[in-house]
């Protein structure tokens, strides 16, 4: 666990590395660096994860909590469904919440919030 921790906090990351980390459990306190320092989160419907994806979005979209909701709720509709945060630094704001990303999706999904 250290080691992912040092591999999240540094600040400087070797040309095309990533680091894809995979886990059942958000607010696991070993990986709480983890998630605090992710680029990207991709959630998936988990009906016994109910509260931990309100956590996120109480913490990551405090003033638009139903905003998240409702797209989080929109993108795991289908099964396999899924919602990418994406918190990178260059990101525009307004283009936080997406699903069906991918080059073969047909169509690509941004959730807009009213608020923007």
């Amino acid at each position: 666990m250290k080691s992912i921790c040092r591999n999240y906090s540094q600040k400087v990351s070797p040309p095309n590395f990533a680091i894809v980390f995979v886990t059942q459990n958000l607010f696991e306190k070993k990986i709480k660096v983890a998630r605090q320092n992710a680029q990207y989160i991709v959630l998936m419907r988990s009906p016994n994860s109910a509260l931990s994806v309100r956590n996120i979005g109480v913490q990551l979209f405090p003033r638009q909590l139903e905003y998240f909701l409702d797209a989080y709720k929109q993108a795991t509709n289908e099964p396999y469904g899924y919602l990418l945060i994406d918190l990178h630094a260059s990101s525009d704001p307004a283009l936080r919440l997406r699903t069906l990303i991918f080059k073969d999706d047909e169509e690509k999904i941004i959730f807009i919030s009213k608020n923007v």
